[in-house]
């Protein structure tokens, strides 16, 4: 057995798929395969039972893999801490991000850090809330930014912005001239909703169910993928939406898109940054989240 073969094996369980595993891994299907079928050679058994549409481990596999999870996780952590013995000239971060955060706070920090650490990589994925943190959990990701929390035992959490979720319209809808709306009028008015998983969904419920109603109270006409796709819709005459005030300044700005204050009903809340309780950072991400910790007052 070695390292390699051993990623492959927990990729495919965790993926239950030869094919998605192989993409992870850059490698092509059949030479994954190959090395599956050297591995069972090796140790007298097979690992995995292709006969299901899903590709699941055995009982040979289970026991493997949770072995295989716990080296691995101990060849990373001895590779970090002898990494970061050293100065920090380099090293590569992974961050995660939720789309409000992704798309309109992090691009110009991350921009700003590699001033300083000029030789550092840096990578962005952008998800729903519930995928970064997952990622987080599962060390994917080293970084992940979100604007809602679960309570997980398993992260770090330390706020970078505080943030206002606003309810926005078309410069042609009848309450883009109007001072406020009242709440009454806000759930009647048809709506378009950011799919499950979602950042601001998950705190626009939070806030709804203090106020005593459910998101079902909510007049649905709509139900989209992320702040993109609702954007367009409420441009296109859709209804309303809620959404972050990073992402749509440009379009306020622009007259695009028009901010609708309703009476008595103000929903703010903390951008975040986290990481793993358990693993060991690199020098790189242990930079990069103390200049993350440096910005809240500038952000917010």
């Amino acid at each position: 057995m070695d390292i390699r073969q051993l990623k492959l094996f927990c990729r495919i369980v965790e993926r239950r798929s030869f094919s998605l595993a192989a993409e992870d891994m850059h490698i092509t299907q059949p030479a994954a395969s190959l090395q599956i079928r050297s591995l069972e050679r090796e140790l007298k058994t097979k690992l995995l039972d292709r006969s299901t549409r899903d590709i699941i481990a055995t009982d040979s596999g289970e026991v493997l893999y949770r072995r295989a999870r716990a080296m691995l996780e101990l060849d990373e952590r001895a590779r970090t801490e002898i990494g970061n013995l050293g100065e920090l000239i380099g090293g590569k971060i992974s961050v995660g991000s939720s789309t409000g955060p992704g798309e309109h706070i992090l691009p110009e920090l991350m921009a700003r850090f590699k001033e300083r650490h000029a030789a550092v990589s840096i990578s962005l994925w952008v998800a729903g809330t519930k995928e970064v943190i997952e990622r987080v959990i599962a060390h994917e990701f080293e970084v992940g930014v979100v604007g809602a929390l679960a309570h997980q035992r398993e992260i770090v959490v330390k706020p970078l912005a505080r943030d206002e979720i606003v309810v926005v319209c078309s410069p042609s809808h009848r309450w883009a001239g109007r001072e406020t709306v009242s709440f009454d009028e806000l759930l009647a008015e048809p709506h378009v909703l950011q799919q499950q998983g979602a950042g601001v969904r998950s705190v626009v419920e939070e806030h709804l169910r203090a106020r005593g109603v459910s998101l079902d109270s909510l007049n649905v006409a709509l139900e989209m993928g992320l702040n993109e796709s609702a954007k367009h819709a409420v441009m296109a005459g859709g209804g309303v939406t809620f959404m972050s005030r990073f992402a749509v300044r440009t379009e306020v700005e622009h007259g695009t898109l028009a901010i609708v204050s309703v009476r008595d009903f103000r929903i703010l809340r903390d951008f975040y940054y986290i990481h793993s309780r358990h693993k060991v950072l690199s020098k790189a991400a242990e930079a990069f989240l103390a200049y993350l910790g440096e910005q809240y007052d500038a952000l917010s």
